[in-house]
């Protein structure tokens, strides 16, 4: 009778060793995988008009070297204007929206929305697409994988300065082929 025990302890441990083995090897729990922040946002890289643009602190300058000062100091910058937090592509892993503006140094300031999946703990921008031109972007939130932005666009009347057209958009992030895209 006494060596029944011990077999049952030597079963027990040998059970708990493999359950502990099949549990590192088995994938990252959504809650193990770093969430995104607004900082990794900022220094990501996101792709406009087929350019990858790499931020850096927030912003990109590109300059082509010329001293004309009857120019910009650049040929264009792209700045992140603000960004939410949420699930987009239903996996359980929170990911972003960003809204990002090009500026070429004309009149014009031209909006993007990029998808950003968190794609083990590293931003990786899977769509973008542009939103319009001198638009004011009041809020953005993703909620149930829906991007929902409020923002003012152009009524027929206004000057290119100032919207006044109270707009609501909503976009879902779609996988077409193996590859994904904003729908609206």
């Amino acid at each position: 009778m006494r060596k029944l025990p011990s077999i049952i302890l030597i079963l027990g441990a040998v059970l708990y060793v493999s359950t502990v083995d099949s549990r590192e090897n088995t994938p990252a729990n959504p809650s193990e995988i770093p969430s995104l922040t607004i900082t990794v946002l900022e220094n990501s890289a996101y792709t406009l008009n087929k350019t990858v643009i790499k931020l850096h602190n927030g912003k990109y300058i590109e300059t082509s070297g010329t001293n004309d000062n009857s120019q910009p100091p650049y040929d264009f910058i792209v700045k992140l204007i603000t960004a939410a937090f949420g699930d987009l592509n239903n996996n359980g892993i929170s990911d972003a929206a960003v809204v990002l503006t090009w500026d070429g140094g004309g009149s014009g300031t031209f909006y993007y929305l990029a998808a950003v999946v968190n794609q083990d703990g590293k931003p990786l921008n899977v769509s973008t697409i542009h939103l319009g031109d001198g638009i004011d972007i009041k809020s953005i939130k993703i909620s149930s994988g829906t991007i929902t932005l409020e923002l003012l666009t152009h009524s027929s009347r206004d000057p290119m300065c100032c919207p006044t057209k109270k707009s609501h958009y909503e976009y879902k992030l779609v996988q077409i082929d193996k590859k994904y895209k904003l729908i609206r």
